[in-house]
């Protein structure tokens, strides 16, 4: 006991992520549910489509097992591809797609959407970007898709954080103006180990993908999982209001704490913002047990901080941050 309570107190409070708070309640899974994989996929096909209003959907073993089937499914397809990755990303985008020998170009987002975007043959772009929440259109991405489509090319959307917005995928226009949208089970779920995702593609690519990540992938309780989290539609309206409340309650703490208001970002399971001392403030953070996200962009370097889960991690939070105020004010002489 008093190892496990000295390993507690030592440990660091990971803000870094992005996954909200309050978890999806799950019924208790059948005992028999492992034994249901062949009638589990094909409802979970049938609702999927329902669900996304898209006619092919995918399910892979988590987004970073989707990027990696697409970069080696491109690989086969197309060999080296020129890849233009709107920042700021996911780096997981850049590190696969670099794995499997594409040629990866970092490019401000700000530029892509003011239409100043290299030659390329795939586009990532994220919506909402990730962390400014910045939310793209659906007419905007009908027509980086078309563009991306006419040149033999393709638009690759990361939906992993569109659930908290309410807003459409633009999973429902594919069959219209072909792209490739990969949307997330974890974060909005608050089921960090869910390691469930889905692609929804044209047929072509979905069925071709399903090649590189395997007909065995996804097991039986994810099948199960990915039917609860398509059924909560309920908790879905409940869960939108609970990360509204949550992140307004983290925009304030930074801002009477510590002063944070321009240019603050509020995403559903973070705040994120520029500031001169933002790097030297992650590391003073660090040091005082929590940890956040600094992301390097064109204007400066945003810190990104999440929502903390119980009331105990608020507190841990406050207090830090507290201390830090007292450090500025001893370096400044105030």
């Amino acid at each position: 006991m008093f190892i496990d309570t000295r390993i507690a107190a030592a440990a660091k409070l990971d803000l870094s992520g992005s996954v909200a708070p309050d978890e999806l309640p799950l019924p208790p899974m059948p005992a028999d549910i492992w034994a249901k994989a062949d009638v589990l996929r094909s409802h979970f096909h049938a609702r999927a489509r329902q669900f996304f209003d898209c006619e092919s959907v995918l399910a892979v073993t988590g987004i970073e097992s989707g990027i990696s089937g697409l970069a080696r499914l491109f690989q086969t397809w197309y060999g080296s591809m020129r890849i233009v990755l709107a920042e700021p990303s996911f780096d997981q985008w850049d590190k696969r797609f670099r794995r499997a020998s594409h040629i990866v170009l970092d490019w401000p987002v700000d530029m892509i959407l003011e239409g100043d975007i290299p030659e390329c043959d795939v586009l990532i772009l994220a919506r909402p970007v990730n962390p400014t929440c910045e939310l793209i259109s659906i007419e905007r991405v009908k027509a980086l898709a078309h563009q991306l489509r006419q040149q033999g090319g393709w638009l690759i959307l990361d939906e992993a954080y569109l659930d908290w917005t309410d807003e459409p995928s633009y999973a429902a226009w594919i069959d219209d103006c072909p792209a490739i949208v990969l949307r997330s089970v974890a974060p909005f779920s608050g089921l960090q180990g869910a390691n469930l995702a889905f692609v929804c593609a044209p047929k072509a690519v979905c069925s071709a993908l399903l090649n590189e990540v395997g007909t065995q992938a996804v097991s039986a309780p994810q099948w199960w999982l990915a039917l609860q989290f398509f059924e909560a539609a309920g908790w879905r309206v409940e869960q939108r209001a609970r990360l509204r409340e949550a992140v307004g309650r983290l925009e304030r703490l930074w801002s009477t704490t510590l002063g944070v208001e321009d240019d603050l970002y509020k995403g559903g399971y973070f705040v994120a913002f520029r500031h001169v001392d933002t790097e030297t403030w992650a590391h003073q953070l660090e040091r005082l047990g929590i940890l956040v996200r600094t992301y390097p962009t064109e204007q400066g370097v945003l810190i990104r901080c999440g929502v903390p889960k119980t009331e105990a991690d608020w507190l841990r939070l406050e207090l830090a941050l507290r201390s830090l105020r007292k450090q500025l004010k001893v370096k400044g002489g105030g």
